[in-house]
């Protein structure tokens, strides 16, 4: 004796009867559901994004800042062959270092405020706080661009005298005379 087959599923009767409706709910459902996941991920990697983008310009806020101090230190030092009253306005500013540890201060309560602030402030405040780190950043870049042009001229300036009046730089001729 054969077993008995089984019945096909009858498509008709599924889609007349009440489980057509209670699949496709489950479908919305779990349509909705995902979507939600979907939204809150995309709105949480918005939020890292922004967070880390604040981070970065810090870091190359804080990175240019000691860069241009060392360069003011440069700078200063290049000073000491010319006369004291000639430089004495380029000195006062080099050999100022309370803007940049104003600066630097900034940069520390710009690092606390992510730290304390990056989770609940609105995604739109950290991008605004981004673009204001970004905006000083550019300021402190054209700065030290202007740094060291001025360098670069105050170089060529020192090497046109030095080969005018035949001299070397005190450095060098400092060395040459211990040797």
């Amino acid at each position: 004796m054969t077993a008995p087959m089984a019945k096909p599923l009858d498509c008709g009767h599924l889609c007349r009867g009440r489980r057509m409706p209670l699949i496709l709910a489950l479908f919305i459902v779990t349509a909705a559901i995902g979507l939600g996941f979907a939204f809150a991920n995309w709105r949480q990697q918005r939020r890292n994004l922004a967070i880390q983008a604040l981070l970065d310009d810090a870091d190359r806020l804080e990175a240019c800042l000691l860069q241009t101090r060392t360069r003011m230190r440069e700078l200063e030092g290049m000073l000491g062959r010319l006369p004291a009253d000639i430089t004495e306005s380029a000195r006062a500013s080099l050999a100022s270092e309370v803007g940049i540890q104003d600066a630097m201060k900034r940069v520390l309560s710009h690092r606390l405020w992510i730290r304390e602030n990056s989770t609940t402030a609105p995604v739109a405040k950290l991008n605004e706080v981004r673009d204001t780190a970004r905006k000083s950043l550019l300021q402190l870049e054209q700065q030290l661009a202007r740094l060291e042009q001025a360098g670069s001229e105050l170089q060529n300036a020192y090497a046109q005298s030095d080969a005018l009046l035949g001299t070397q730089a005190p450095a060098a001729s400092h060395s040459a005379t211990e040797g």
